[in-house]
């Protein structure tokens, strides 16, 4: 009992295991807590709405709840073209004021939870594919805790730092000799083994639990007895488990890959005796594989990757399109039971093996070569982890301008200019005629059509432009198997013509850590479908069809801002102008994300500049006004009608209502 109390002692005390230990479940902790996002987005934002309909078709999808559904699907299409038609006609006087709020109130009850009802509705249509084994449940949790399918870096290099100094330092100052004469040595191996093996437990199961209590309290974990084809993620699993069945059998898995890695890096150990070869041969043996295989290769091999991956196990097969043939291809093949079984099997196998060499090389041996401890290099790696996945904080000063979505470019003496042709933009210098190529890059459009400039914005003394490529992905063992579509946002100083790209991502990719990009489904498709932006030093707000989206520039968090985007759209730098369903002009403040309507401004079209706000009133016959932005000192500034008003820092142009005339007023008169 001695001896093991003295090894307990030893590496967990003088070798400071237990304080790696509690640092790894920390950092766990707080990474998880600081890099989590929801899956659904749209789900969280708008539960109380989405619950309000999940309470009426929970679980099973009966013909009862597909029918309830429809019906409502009808009549919330029906309820907003009304609402459309009675905006219009209140607008041209056709109905009174009390008629229009009458109408409105009745239509409004109908559209109270339509943002709920669309995440309903999609999740229903997915349901409908295969209504046996998927039930309507709120998804965000589970797919947090059992839908990643990405390795935890975390756990792994916490393993890589508890293990390795186990039997190297002994060897490196020459105490395994010394340890292996006396009575208690002769047990030292066994005590160093059953220690280790409680502390890779003690770390998994913890990170395990650590993570079911963050998801249950952030995103809630019910209906753990679902089948696990609930989640998209499982779609075509033929594998007949529950949700909490797979989180089980998940961690389960995870906990072997820890324990086949912990005993593959002592065996390392005891082979090489050098704390620098086990420490790369462990880290090599995860990583290489991990980022140059495939996915269907890594899981039918015997290493604890496939392991501590754990969830595509549980998956079905993955099926995308080939990229050069159009033809659909299989980027991952399920793994039936009993491949599973036979790896599992093979693989308790190599751990006893490795288990019986470590105890057969540490009994009554002499082993004298010198060797370096270095747990000053197992410091730098957690040091090298911690600031990687903290990254860099954006401490660039606010940029001070404002963006309107139907204003011009004034771009500092050039003109933005399109080649009606080969569609390719240009910087036109108006002074002198020269023309420069937009996009800096030689090498950008050479090779695919798909390669083009998306959308503009101008805060002086930059231009900002978004870039889309396609291209083919090769996935890790060489083959084909889809295409992907990357985004950039570029910044060309207008001075200098420098350029550099500030923001960048992968449509179909999350996050990325040391260059490694995890799969989280279509989170950033956004990407490919918007048609303008505006930024801050903070945060890029992305417009498309569906509304707008904010990407916070150094975290890459994305926040779906449930403005409407069919009208014109502005930015001073720290507000959103817009118009909301009612036309009535509305401010979102983005550092506090608070709304102020302008209830005495219904906006035909509006622009603003740095003081003041101009828009055309729909409730005084079209007439141009302007007031400050805080909507007081209201003033006429146009005296016809007219259906669209622009400004630059001089003047204000307006574009008149029954000829088409456009206007140019002097902001001072």
């Amino acid at each position: 009992m001695s001896g093991i109390v003295y090894e307990i002692k030893k590496i967990m005390l003088h070798r400071k295991a237990l304080l790696y230990i509690v640092i790894v479940l920390l950092f766990s902790t707080v990474w998880l807590a600081v890099s989590d996002s929801p899956y659904d987005n749209a789900m969280e934002q708008y539960k109380s709405e989405y619950e309000w309909y999940l309470e009426k078709v929970d679980g099973y999808c009966t013909d009862e709840y597909s029918l309830y559904l429809e019906q409502e699907a009808a009549r919330i299409a029906d309820a907003k073209e009304k609402q459309s038609n009675l905006l219009e006609s209140y607008y041209d006087r056709k109905i009174s004021e009390s008629e229009y709020k009458k109408e409105s109130q009745e239509i409004g009850k109908i559209l109270e939870h339509q943002n709920g009802f669309e995440v309903i509705y999609q999740q229903y249509l997915y349901i409908c594919e295969n209504a046996e084994n998927r039930y309507f449940l709120q998804t965000n949790g589970w797919m947090g805790l059992i839908g990643g399918g990405t390795l935890n870096f975390v756990l792994f290099f916490g393993i890589l730092l508890l293990v390795t100094p186990v039997f190297c330092s002994e060897y490196s100052c020459r105490m395994d000799a010394l340890i292996l004469t006396s009575k208690e040595g002769r047990k030292s191996s066994l005590h160093k083994l059953l220690i280790i093996i409680a502390g890779v437990l003690l770390m998994c199961v913890s990170i395990s639990l650590i993570e079911y209590g963050f998801y249950s309290l952030k995103y809630g974990l019910p209906n753990g007895n679902y089948p696990i084809q609930s989640l998209s993620y499982f779609a075509a699993s033929s594998k007949s488990i529950t949700l909490f069945e797979g989180y089980v059998c998940i961690a389960l898995l995870r906990l072997f890959g820890g324990l086949f890695l912990a005993n593959f890096l002592m065996f390392i150990s005891v082979v090489a005796k050098k704390y620098a070869v086990t420490l790369l041969t462990g880290a090599v043996s995860v990583i290489i594989p991990y980022i140059g295989l495939s996915k269907t290769s890594i899981y039918r091999l015997p290493l604890p990757l496939p392991f501590l991956l754990g969830t595509d196990f549980f998956a079905g097969d993955i099926v995308s399109n080939d990229a050069l043939i159009g033809d659909e291809k299989i980027v991952f093949a399920e793994i039936d039971t009993n491949t599973m079984l036979i790896l599992l099997s093979v693989s308790v196998l190599l751990c006893i093996l490795a288990v019986a060499w470590i105890l057969r090389c540490n009994s009554n041996k002499w082993q004298l070569k010198s060797r370096k401890r270095r747990n000053a290099a197992a410091l730098a790696i957690m040091l090298s982890l911690v600031l990687t996945m903290a990254g860099c904080s954006n401490n660039e000063k606010s940029q001070n301008y404002v963006y309107n979505s139907s204003a011009d470019y004034d771009c500092m003496g050039y003109e933005i200019t399109q080649d009606v042709e080969t569609f390719d933009y240009y910087l036109k210098n108006a002074s002198t005629g020269e023309t420069l190529n937009l996009v800096r890059s030689p090498m950008f459009g050479a090779f695919s059509d798909e390669e083009k400039v998306r959308a503009f914005c101008v805060c002086s003394p930059y231009l900002y432009y978004t870039t889309s490529v396609t291209e083919s992905y090769v996935n890790r063992v060489g083959n084909y198997n889809s295409s992907i579509t990357k985004v950039a946002v570029v910044e060309l100083n207008l001075e200098t013509l420098e350029e550099k790209i500030v923001f960048e991502q992968i449509t179909n990719s999350g996050r990325s850590l040391f260059g490694i990009d995890y799969e989280t489904g279509d989170k950033w498709k956004f990407l490919e479908f918007h048609y303008a932006f505006f930024l801050n030093s903070n945060s890029i707000f992305f417009i498309g069809n569906d509304g707008i989206t904010q990407v916070n520039r150094s975290a890459k968090s994305i926040t779906k801002l449930d403005i409407p985007t069919n009208g014109t759209i502005s930015f001073d730098g720290e507000s959103i102008f817009y118009k909301n369903r009612q036309s009535v002009l509305t401010r979102y403040c983005v550092s506090s994300g608070e709304t102020y309507a302008y209830e005495n401004i219904v906006a035909y079209d509006f622009c603003i500049d740095e003081q003041s706000i101009y828009y055309v009133s729909r409730t005084d016959g079209n007439l141009v006004y302007s007031c400050d932005k805080d909507g007081n000192n209201k003033e006429l500034i146009g005296d016809m009608p007219a259906m669209l008003v622009t400004c630059d820092a001089d003047s204000i142009y307006v574009l008149a209502k029954e000829d088409g005339e456009k206007i140019v007023l002097n902001k001072i008169r």
